[in-house]
């Protein structure tokens, strides 16, 4: 987020003043009184960041396979700021079902287990990419020798199975690059797709990781609202953070996202 003319250009002035950490701007402006850390565990992989201000009240967010928490501007005529994760896409491989039936195996008895392996199989309407398909393939293939194992009195065998069910999945790790096509906005998927204007995008680093910064337009009834969205990849994990406001209130999101961090990232968070 090439090198500029030597002449420079008024446009990229702009886009570098939008994308790049603001110090220089935030310096005159007062900073806003975030909350405490927070940590939340909605998938695998923990985020952890410092909610707004109290005038941004709080919502669940829990739709269109995400989920985290949304912050509305009280009397901010549709204000408002969001970190969530992929939740869908976490779930698309039974990881924690494998995990659960190797603690309960030596309690269970071989309907019992033959139920839970049956859980375990994987039918993918949607991969998100051929390595998830792979992943899904090694998993199937998995449960049917742990059947066959099972129904053959070889049930020391089934242990070794669902291990590699797992190592399968664990094996598995998207990359922002891999996932980003299906995270970007899309009009055409939104409600009132021509109330949408893209604007740009830039790769980048935020809280010590590849991010992904994408800024554009809504044209709202009331008013037209900037939207910008980060987006991260870690450990496989998808995360969004996404502002819709006025430019006023901006700073505020950039604050948020500055606090962002990823527990078990391996990197140490700016």
């Amino acid at each position: 987020m090439p090198r500029a003319p030597v002449f420079a250009n008024p446009l990229v002035i702009v886009m570098l003043g939008l994308v790049l950490p603001a110090c220089s701007q935030r310096a005159l402006q007062h900073h806003a009184a975030l909350g405490p850390r927070e940590r939340f565990d909605w998938i695998a992989q923990p985020i952890e960041f410092s909610p707004p201000p109290s005038e941004w009240y709080r919502q669940g967010d829990n739709g269109g396979g995400l989920l985290g928490v949304r912050f509305i501007l009280t009397n901010g005529g549709g204000q408002v700021m969001s970190v969530a994760a992929y939740r869908q896409w976490a779930e698309h491989l039974p990881r924690q079902r494998i995990v659960d039936l190797l603690g309960d195996l030596d309690s269970l008895d071989q309907r019992g287990t033959l139920q839970k392996l049956g859980m375990i199989r994987v039918q993918l309407t949607e991969p998100l990419t051929d390595g998830e398909s792979r992943a899904a393939e090694a998993v199937n293939r998995a449960v049917d020798r742990a059947e066959y194992d099972l129904q053959n009195d070889r049930v020391w065998f089934v242990r070794g199975d669902l291990t590699d069910a797992l190592r399968s999945i664990d094996d598995f790790r998207p990359t922002l690059a891999d996932l980003l096509p299906r995270m970007k906005l899309d009009p055409g998927r939104q409600q009132e797709p021509e109330r949408w204007v893209l604007g740009f995008g830039v790769d980048t680093t935020i809280a010590g990781l590849p991010a992904y910064v994408s800024n554009d337009t809504l044209n709202a009834p009331e008013q037209k609202l900037l939207y910008r969205q980060v987006y991260w990849v870690v450990n496989g994990c998808a995360f969004q953070a996404i502002y819709q406001g006025r430019p006023a209130n901006q700073a505020v999101f950039e604050e948020l996202v500055e606090t962002v961090r990823f527990p078990g990232s391996e990197v140490a968070a700016h």
